[in-house]
C-alpha cells in the first residue's frame, strides 16, 4: 500500500496541468487495429477534439476510415480525461456473403465513441467503446468495437494555436452571448409593455 502512494505523490505533478497537446497520432490495437490522428480545434471549444482513424478488423476482412468529434471532459486535471463522441465511417469488405457468395459492400454509416485518455509528457493513451451503425453495406448492421490507442504527441498545446487568438475567440463568444440575453430582455420587456398598455 505504501509503494502505491509513493508512486501516486510522484505521478501527482505530472497529472495536474493543463492538456498537453494540440495535435498527436499514432496506432490503435483490439478488436481492430489502425492508425489514430488527433486534432484539438479550441475554434469550436477548447477541448473539442477531431479524430480520424484507419483501421481494419481483426476477425473479419472489413477496413474502415472513421471522422470523429469528441468533446473531452477533464477528470482530476486535463491529462486525465473522459470522452464522447460521434462521427461518419466508410469502408471496404473482401467478406463473402454465404447466401449469395459474392462479397458485402463496404460499410458505411454512423459512428458514436465513448473512453479515457491520458497524457504524460509526450505519450498519450486511451481506452475507447467504439459501436459502429452500418447504414449500407457491411457484414452487419451493428459493430462494436473497444481499442486502446497509444500515440504520440507531435504538437503540444498553443504549439499549433495561438493561446491569444483563442482568447478572442472566447470573448466574441461570450459578447455574443450577452448580446443575446440582452436583445431577448428588450423583446420580453417591449411584451410586457404592451400588455401592461392594452390593460
Amino acid at each position: 500500500m505504501k509503494h502505491w502512494s509513493v508512486l501516486l505523490l510522484l505521478w501527482l505533478p505530472a497529472l495536474v496541468g493543463a492538456q498537453s497537446y494540440d495535435a498527436a497520432l499514432g496506432i490503435r490495437i483490439g478488436t481492430e487495429w489502425g492508425a489514430t490522428a488527433q486534432l484539438r480545434l479550441p475554434q469550436i471549444h477548447k477541448n473539442f477534439v477531431v479524430e480520424s482513424i484507419i483501421s481494419s478488423s481483426i476477425g473479419t476482412d472489413e477496413g474502415t476510415v472513421t471522422l470523429l468529434g469528441k468533446q473531452h471532459q477533464p477528470l482530476l486535471s486535463r491529462r486525465l480525461n473522459l470522452f464522447y463522441g460521434a462521427g461518419l465511417h466508410a469502408g471496404w469488405n473482401n467478406e463473402i456473403d454465404t447466401e449469395t457468395g459474392e462479397t458485402f459492400n463496404g460499410p458505411k454509416g454512423l459512428t458514436g465513441i465513448v473512453g479515457l485518455e491520458a497524457t504524460v509528457g509526450k505519450v498519450n493513451l486511451s481506452y475507447d467503446f467504439k459501436p459502429a451503425l452500418n447504414v449500407s453495406g457491411g457484414s452487419s448492421v451493428l459493430n462494436t468495437q473497444t481499442a486502446v490507442s497509444v500515440r504520440y504527441v507531435i504538437g503540444k498545446r498553443n504549439s499549433l494555436w495561438n493561446k491569444d487568438k483563442e482568447r478572442e475567440i472566447k470573448k466574441r463568444r461570450r459578447d455574443k452571448q450577452r448580446e443575446k440575453r440582452r436583445e431577448e430582455r428588450e423583446r420580453a420587456g417591449k411584451r410586457w409593455f404592451q400588455v401592461w398598455k392594452k390593460g
